[in-house]
């Protein structure tokens, strides 16, 4: 009986030392499973840290290479409009072009040294020297026609010969004077010293200048409060446009074809 209780606290001890060493075993193994698990962990840190500095850097590349797109998206808009702005600017000096080429090919029609004729002797720009001068030394003897020498060519004639004997003159035009309704009409305003004159052109030809010569008038002057001139204060105030010189009357109408009358008379 003592035997096997001796026996039995035997294999009671074996088991307990077994257990034992195998608990040392598992502390053992486990404690070097987490040694590698802490080592690996630290890794995993490291390289996540690692990591976050990489892509904080691409982040801020990024927003660095974004900024940088629209700034220059920014840039290619204000090109983009100083383009179409220059490229009206472009447009609009190509018609210029065209249309001082235009005007200076219709300048070009104007006989050279157009307001430098010695065909009639200076005047000092008075009320009686205009009217010895339409009384005596101006000739207009082409006869009106239409579409050929009217209004306006004669008007251009008439201001050629006083500019050119030292009066100052200008080209009329506007409604038709003695009948605003009847269409556009064209004479001339002498600035005299003393007054301005209002002259009808086309009545310096033809059955108006005899009427005038047998009242003992100036023949083309409308004189004010004259009850023989229909509608006698447009010719002083109803004008549209006063024009200095033929290249004025051209610059405006972009033809010399209505003030040519060099080509007739």
């Amino acid at each position: 009986m003592g035997h096997e209780n001796k026996r039995q606290l035997t294999g009671w001890q074996t088991a307990t030392v077994i257990l034992i060493v195998l608990l040392v075993a598992a502390v053992v193994y486990s404690g070097i499973n987490i040694a590698d698990m802490r080592t690996e962990l630290n890794t995993l840190q490291s390289n996540y840290s690692h990591l976050q500095t990489i892509f904080n850097s691409l982040q801020s590349t990024y927003q660095t290479l974004h900024d940088n797109y629209e700034s220059l998206e920014a840039d290619y808009e204000a090109l983009q409009q100083t383009l179409t702005a220059l490229q009206v600017s472009y447009n609009q000096l190509e018609v210029e072009n065209a249309n001082l080429r235009t005007l200076l090919q219709q300048y070009e029609q104007v006989p050279h040294n157009y307001y430098h004729s010695t065909a009639f002797g200076y005047h000092s720009n008075t009320y009686a020297e205009l009217c010895d001068f339409l009384d005596h030394e101006f000739p207009l003897t082409r006869s009106y026609e239409q579409n050929v020498f009217d209004c306006s060519e004669s008007s251009a004639y008439v201001e050629w010969a006083l500019q050119n004997a030292g009066f100052d003159t200008q080209i009329a035009v506007g409604p038709t004077p003695w009948d605003q309704n009847s269409g556009y009409h064209a004479w001339v305003i002498v600035n005299t010293k003393e007054r301005r004159v209002a002259i009808e052109a086309t009545a310096l030809t033809g059955w108006d200048k005899f009427l005038n010569i047998f009242l003992f008038r100036t023949p083309g002057i409308v004189y004010s409060d004259d009850w023989l001139v229909p509608g006698w204060q447009n010719y002083y105030d109803g004008y549209d446009r006063l024009y200095n010189n033929i290249y004025e009357t051209v610059r405006n109408d972009r033809s010399i074809d209505q003030w040519n009358w060099w080509e007739v008379i």
